[in-house]
């Protein structure tokens, strides 16, 4: 049986772990920038208040329409007028949540061309 080398496992340790830096140095990082992913944190969350807004509308929509349906014995035009009342809701606060992000958007905008305008001579 061969006696262990404790040295020759550390310096193997060693020279395994200098590689690995080595390797791990050449590779280059990710950068964290928002012009890569194409889309803003502030787009994404109006594309999920969207989203949101028109399953709402028609998840509340469809429960009062089928309620009113059960109450007033109006059963299947009580549940697709609700439907499309909740939909046109929906619709409506999506359009709202677009145009207030539009409007801030079209602000940044011509105030990034308006500090452009006072740089240059």
């Amino acid at each position: 049986m061969e006696t262990p080398d404790p040295e020759g496992d550390r310096r193997r340790v060693d020279d395994l772990d200098a590689r690995l830096k080595a390797a791990r140095g050449k590779v280059e990082k990710p950068r964290q920038n928002s012009d890569q992913s194409g889309m803003s944190h502030r787009q994404t969350g109006v594309a999920y208040r969207v989203l949101a807004d028109m399953i709402a509308g028609l998840l509340v929509g469809g429960v009062l329409g089928y309620w009113v349906g059960r109450w007033l014995d109006w059963a299947p035009y009580a549940l697709v007028t609700g439907l499309v009342l909740g939909f046109a809701a929906g619709a409506n606060n999506a359009w709202r949540a677009i145009r207030a992000y539009s409007d801030e958007a079209a602000k940044e905008v011509a105030k990034a061309g308006d500090d452009e305008g006072r740089r240059q001579p």
